[in-house]
């Protein structure tokens, strides 16, 4: 990508605003602080690929306990044994996101999320914005230059040794 191309902009509120990630100018809803609905400050959360994928499978297994008439909690569902392609809704949304996320989430098991989720948001990453995190963990650099590529504000935060390093941390789970 050139450095002189022009970055898409959007509409927002009848005002067209840039967008440019290699400077994290990512619209109002990556802001890292937000403002919820009851007027509270909260801070931005944005999830790589795996933590989507999880999500979307605890919901759909909670949504087939309660129309089963199980009841049941978040707790129980290590220990259902329905596979992806059984959980599948019949909303082809719903279906076609779940495809999408069963091949490109780089981490499958729980432990393993938490472990890069972990790696991530260790003190030494503290400058990463969460885009960059969710980012990082969803992307499979080979290298730092690939990385810097592919998400161009981390060019400014991280050496090239101290981001191989980090991504061969999260080679070793993925």
């Amino acid at each position: 990508m050139s450095a002189t191309r022009p970055r898409p902009r959007r509409l927002i509120n009848g005002v067209i605003e840039d967008v440019d990630a290699s400077v994290l100018k990512l619209g109002p809803e990556f802001d890292v602080k937000q403002v919820s609905h009851d007027g509270e400050e909260m801070p931005l959360i944005a999830l790589n690929l795996s933590e989507v994928r999880l999500l979307m499978m605890a919901a759909m297994r909670q949504r087939r306990r309660e129309m089963n008439g199980q009841g049941g909690g978040y707790d129980d569902m290590e220990q259902d044994d329905m596979d992806e392609e059984e959980l599948l809704s019949s909303n082809q949304i719903v279906r076609k996101t779940q495809e999408y996320l069963s091949i490109f989430a780089r981490f499958r098991d729980e432990d393993t999320v938490s472990a890069v989720e972990h790696i991530l948001k260790t003190p030494e990453n503290a400058d990463l914005h969460p885009f960059e995190i969710a980012q990082l963990g969803s992307l499979s650099c080979e290298d730092a230059e690939e990385a810097k590529t592919l998400i161009p504000s981390l060019a400014n935060k991280k050496s090239d040794q101290e981001l191989q390093a980090l991504l061969d941390s999260l080679r070793r789970y993925g």
